[in-house]
């Protein structure tokens, strides 16, 4: 029987970057959330154009308010963490 290597986390990590592509060429945010860094009702939003939001959505999360923008450094550190350079 012929074994096979699969690496689950190098797939997640491509499918994550093809979607957040395929966001941005739509003209969409990309969406994070992460629960050890904000509360469950907000998320960071990133943008084509590089800006990055922590954003909050409303109570039945039909929609969101900026809390506010993410400085440059801010942004390339939130980049790294995620791998999405």
């Amino acid at each position: 029987m012929q074994s096979v290597n699969y690496n689950i986390n190098q797939r997640l990590e491509s499918a994550l970057i093809q979607l957040r592509q395929q966001k941005h060429k739509a003209g969409f945010p990309f969406m994070i959330t992460d629960i050890a860094m904000l509360p469950e009702n907000q998320a960071f939003m990133e943008y084509q154009d590089g800006r990055v939001e922590v954003v909050e959505f409303t109570k039945n999360y039909e929609d969101y308010f900026v809390l506010r923008v993410l400085d440059i450094k801010e942004s390339i550190d939130f980049r790294a963490k995620y791998k999405l350079n």
